[in-house]
């Protein structure tokens, strides 16, 4: 019986391996992102999506308070690993993330590659508001600094200062003013983060109450710790709260910075309801909290400059050296990028460029990249 089963077994698997199936090709989507050209004479091409790699973005003001622009092709298996292959672009602009960043950067005809990294002694900076429409009258302060100007200030010695922003702001449909005083702590002498502004969501206004969804930021190495509303702490990473908009009230947000161990705060003060911001698109629900920005003064600011990192045969290539005088990055055109990276909007940029990379640590081993042509993503805000 069991020898009639595995005959008749026998008979079906044959007659089903003889059935005539069209072949199908295989379908390889073409990569969106990809860098190729000549390495030292030798083709050579890096794409997302061959060998690991994944294409991200991000952007984010440096130390010294530019707006830098980063497009990297990162391993999919070690996000937190540093990229095999990234390029950086500062916009002269500055355009605060809170204000609708904008891509005008990548409209230039050419951007030329940084002959040497940006330096400053983190002595002397300029302040700069963000977030906050319909701003009458505002000043700075910041005590044991010595004012050079109204907005610019040095300091002599190293270490955490305060700086506060006085703000008076027009009040929509009333000859009131709203009185809005901003503090946040900064590190002067070198560059430590230790303080920023909250994330907020508006859940109700109206001409007597706000409510309001309060979160934290994610800033690497900057640590949250708790709220003080009002007077009330609280440790909670998201809280709601509802504001009174005849009555003074103070939100403070505390940190630890994680490398250093020094604590900062951020802290908004206001008597005619949060001075809510507008958003620059209606689908942006989640905004930055107004704040300070802080633009440190560098000897070489390398403003609407490019940056490459590449990393080869285990060894660490950048683009920062005088080698590179002549050398610039051709904007071929840039367009939305649909599919988006990450979850954020993003756009792709094309380009062509030859440069020379020194290994970081022994500036006489070279990499020659020429004749390159390039697709990179970039992140954008809104």
């Amino acid at each position: 019986m069991t020898r009639s089963i595995l005959f008749i077994l026998g008979i079906a698997l044959f007659a089903t391996s003889c059935e005539h199936k069209d072949y199908e090709e295989p379908v390889l989507e073409t990569p969106v992102f990809t860098i190729s050209g000549y390495r030292n004479g030798e083709p050579f091409t890096i794409s997302a999506g061959d060998d690991g790699l994944i294409q991200t973005g991000s952007i984010e003001r440096n130390k010294y308070g530019v707006m830098e622009w980063t497009s990297s092709f990162t391993s999919a298996t070690c996000p937190t690993c540093d990229p095999e292959f990234s390029l950086t672009i500062n916009d002269r602009e500055g355009v605060d993330l809170s204000d609708c960043a904008n891509s005008e950067i990548f409209s230039a005809d050419q951007i030329p590659f940084a002959q040497e990294t940006s330096a400053s002694d983190f002595q002397e900076c300029e302040l700069s508001m963000s977030g906050m429409d319909d701003i009458d009258e505002f000043s700075f302060l910041v005590p044991g600094s010595t004012p050079l100007s109204a907005t610019n200030f040095s300091f002599g010695t190293e270490g955490v200062y305060q700086v506060t922003a006085d703000l008076e702001i027009e009040v929509e449909g009333s000859s009131e003013e709203n009185e809005v005083h901003i503090h946040q702590t900064i590190y002067a002498g070198a560059h430590q983060r230790v303080s920023a502004p909250f994330l907020y969501e508006v859940l109700e206004d109206d001409d007597e109450e706000q409510e309001l969804r309060l979160s934290f930021p994610e800033f690497p190495g900057l640590r949250p710790t708790r709220w003080e509303v009002n007077g009330i702490i609280d440790e909670e990473e998201s809280i709601t709260r509802t504001f009174q908009t005849d009555v003074e009230n103070l939100i403070e947000i505390f940190y630890v910075n994680d490398l250093t161990g020094i604590e900062g705060s951020y802290a908004i003060r206001f008597n005619r309801g949060f001075p809510i911001d507008e958003a620059c698109d209606e689908d942006d629900h989640i905004m930055p909290a107004p704040s300070i920005n802080i633009d440190w003064q560098a000897g070489e600011p390398n403003y609407e400059r490019a940056f490459i990192t590449y990393r080869w045969q285990g060894k660490t290539y950048v683009s920062t050296t005088p080698l590179n005088s002549n050398s610039v990055l051709d904007m071929v055109g840039y367009e939305n990028f649909a599919a988006g990276l990450q979850g954020n909007t993003a756009l792709k940029l094309n380009t062509t460029f030859s440069v020379t990379l020194v290994e970081v640590g022994n500036e006489s081993n070279l990499v020659e990249l020429t004749d390159c042509k390039a697709t990179f993503g970039f992140v954008t805000p809104h």
